[in-house]
């Protein structure tokens, strides 16, 4: 199978060193020229919680040639129209596209190349972009790995064919219920991203301390609701799952034991973890938030509830990419939310 994996940041990095070093042919497509540089000259470096150099291809976008069998898509969704564009080009009738952008991009996707040629997913690790050629992964090598599938939650041949492509991850599952598995991703990235990026820091600063995890706390919740009000069957990704169950409460007894034998177990895995939204913001990039908290405050209206924290972030976050907010003192942000103190 011939594969393109577009988008080869800090998370495309990693993926593409593991398939190549597994022997795919894959080719390794970024922006970033000094990226794509480093990545032909020295392979892909891969440090933090693994250590390993892998020879790859890699390319920008307007040096691809010919069609592919697979594209891998890494890009943000804010980018994903344009790309999917760009790329009809190099796709044949018979092309899949996955999407693994954070969000739910496969209404987009299918909008190209049809709902039969459309695979979703999320990827479970986490990594941080530290120089061209150059990834750190902030998480144990053990959750390398990615859940996808089709649309239907079929499990087609097809399917099954694309699922080998990712033999030298720790696995690749596929999901026979993906809005299940986009919802529980989402609700990672709503609450231990989007609260991080309002901050401007790591995970582990938001871990230790009170109030912000108070704040985790009713963002899950949030979600959780929605999650409920939408139909939706949340699966687990790395022990999450925002069954009311598992996130709601209703008074300070319940939420403080949310917090320490949910939210708390679940993240001290990812204590470095830096947000890929934070990441844009600091390089002076637009991010994702509209996609990640704001597709929350979206489905509220829909299913007609109030979600507070989940548009304090949004409100926050966006502040801080024009310019409005300096990072500099973005934990005083936390200053923002009202917090209720519950009996």
């Amino acid at each position: 199978m011939r594969i393109a994996l577009i988008g080869a940041g800090s998370i495309g990095t990693i993926m593409g060193a593991h398939m190549t070093k597994a022997g795919e042919d894959v080719l390794l497509v970024d922006t970033n020229k000094d990226h794509v540089d480093a990545l032909n000259k020295n392979g892909a470096k891969i440090v933090g919680h693994l250590d390993m150099t892998v020879p790859v291809k890699a390319a920008l976008p307007e040096d691809m040639e010919g069609t592919y069998d697979l594209l891998i898509l890494l890009t943000k969704q804010t980018v994903l129209k344009h790309v999917l564009e760009a790329n009809r080009k190099h796709m044949h009738e018979d092309t899949i596209v996955l999407t693994l952008q954070n969000g739910i991009p496969e209404d987009i996707s299918k909008t190209f190349v049809g709902e039969d040629r459309v695979l979703g997913g999320g990827v479970e690790y986490s990594a941080t972009y530290i120089e061209p050629g150059v990834s750190e992964l902030t998480c144990g090598a053990n959750n390398v790995a990615i859940t996808f599938g089709r649309l239907d939650g079929k499990i087609t041949e097809k399917t099954l064919e694309v699922q080998k492509v990712f033999s030298g991850l720790a696995h690749a599952e596929i999901a026979e219920n993906l809005m299940g598995t986009r919802y529980t991703k989402l609700t990672d990235n709503s609450v231990f991203s989007g609260l991080p990026t309002a901050l401007a820091c790591d995970i582990g600063k938001v871990l230790d301390d009170e109030k912000a995890m108070k704040v985790i706390a009713h963002l899950g919740r949030e979600a959780g609701i929605v999650i409920e009000k939408l139909g939706i069957e949340p699966v687990e990704l790395f022990g999450l799952q925002p069954f009311m169950e598992n996130v709601y409460f209703e008074n300070a007894e319940e939420r403080e034991k949310v917090i320490k034998d949910y939210w708390t177990p679940i993240y001290t895995p990812y204590r470095q973890q830096i947000a890929s939204m934070l990441q844009d913001i600091r390089n002076g990039r637009k991010c994702e938030i509209n996609f990640i908290n704001g597709k929350f405050v979206e489905k509220a209206k829909e299913v007609g509830v109030e979600v507070p924290f989940m548009e304090r972030v949004v409100e926050i976050v966006t502040k801080l990419q024009d310019g409005e907010l300096s990072l500099d003192n973005a934990w005083n942000n936390l200053d923002l939310f009202d917090v209720p103190e519950l009996v």
